[in-house]
């Protein structure tokens, strides 16, 4: 389920209040220091950030005004409170859109290495 979905379903509901006390838990503020260096990477970093500020937060309704939702109103969200874990990952769609873009970068890069070999034939 998208984390915009999980948001509709969960806001005012007991979800919600066991989603900030599983964010504020200490084995979370334990991962959100190990997270905090991620936030530096680019296009994972807002989405890290994102994660680690829904800590900082007392409601969904809150968290929907900030700058952090959306960055992750797109992503795969799962929780489940009884293992006490939180999962945020790439939807299909997002997975289809990466494979793409590898492809086309390989594409690209295998040209340019054809290309070159067929000027250093021409030119010797």
């Amino acid at each position: 389920m998208r984390f915009s979905q999980f948001c509709d379903t969960a806001e005012n509901t007991e979800q919600e209040q066991q989603l900030f006390q599983l964010v504020k838990d200490d084995d979370f503020k334990q991962a959100e220091k190990a997270l905090a260096w991620l936030t530096r990477l680019p296009f994972f970093g807002n989405l890290f950030a994102a994660i680690v500020a829904l800590g900082s937060y007392e409601s969904i309704a809150e968290y929907r005004k900030s700058r952090h939702y959306d960055h992750i109103k797109d992503f795969d969200f799962k929780v489940d409170f009884e293992k006490k874990s939180l999962a945020v990952g790439p939807t299909e769609e997002q997975k289809k859109k990466a494979l793409q873009i590898v492809a086309m970068i390989g594409a690209a890069i295998a040209l340019i290495v054809i290309l070159r070999k067929l000027c250093c034939r021409c030119k010797k």
